[in-house]
């Protein structure tokens, strides 16, 4: 089944920058996926330091803590739609050493508007985003900066997610009890190491229906100017998890007005 920070060797299916009516209420971080996330994205980056960054979707906070030491010179904003989630971001934020560049907001990220960001974070929660591809690459492209970047985990077009998302298709409108159960007992017999907490909590990304892919965005966002510096597959670790790519997109630099 998808979990999120446990798969996306990466955040799975955060559904929390825009959520179903049956989103999970709270969601813990697996640290070695936020570990392998932030790994790529400095390794990503390099020598620069953006000073604004935007974690689209960020749980419980802990890939802006991770970021916040690796990256001194930049500040992070987290963006949540979940109460329970913003809750446990800010609780960890006011421990933090960094808490000065530190910061999570409860929203809608469709409804957020305080960019530019000269990098936007997304592992894995773009996915579930209800709106048109183009436009949610237009929201992006309005909140980020010149010459900036979106780094991205997001599930790609194959037939394995296509079958995946036809069984999740069919499970949304018969979801109950029952069918809950289910998943939790596959889950389980799938990941006996896991906590019956964690699996709980990654019950809702089986009723999620995949509305955004890489391949899409990737086309939408080169409309606004965004080229592809890197991709590669993501780490792919229950058979319940859509196939993801990880992604870097630059965007174009700043017209220059003199001359």
């Amino acid at each position: 089944m998808g979990h999120r920070r446990s798969h996306r060797g990466v955040r799975c299916e955060a559904v929390t920058a825009t959520r179903s009516a049956h989103a999970t209420p709270s969601f813990g971080a697996d640290p070695a996926q936020v570990r392998w996330f932030a790994g790529h994205v400095v390794q990503s980056l390099g020598s620069a330091a953006p000073p604004r960054v935007l974690d689209i979707g960020c749980g419980d906070g802990a890939l802006i803590l991770h970021l916040a030491q690796a990256m001194p010179r930049s500040s992070f904003l987290g963006v949540d739609l979940s109460d329970a989630n913003i809750a446990a971001a800010r609780a960890a934020i006011a421990q933090s050493p960094h808490q000065s560049r530190l910061a999570a907001v409860r929203n809608d990220y469709l409804q957020l508007d305080m960019g530019p960001f000269d990098l936007l974070l997304a592992s894995s929660s773009l996915q579930g985003i209800e709106a048109t591809s183009q436009q949610l690459a237009g929201k992006l492209a309005h909140d980020m900066a010149a010459g900036g970047h979106l780094i991205h985990v997001t599930p790609y077009r194959c037939l394995y997610n296509t079958a995946l998302n036809s069984v999740r298709r069919g499970l949304r409108p018969m979801r109950s009890a029952v069918t809950d159960r289910m998943i939790l007992t596959v889950a389980h017999l799938l990941h006996p190491d896991h906590p019956y907490s964690m699996l709980s909590e990654r019950v809702d990304y089986m009723y999620l229906v995949l509305r955004h892919y890489e391949d899409d965005l990737r086309t939408a966002l080169s409309r606004h100017g965004f080229e592809l510096a890197r991709i590669e597959a993501a780490p792919h670790t229950s058979l319940g998890q859509p196939k993801h790519r990880f992604a870097v997109m630059s965007a174009p630099p700043a017209i220059d007005s003199e001359g």
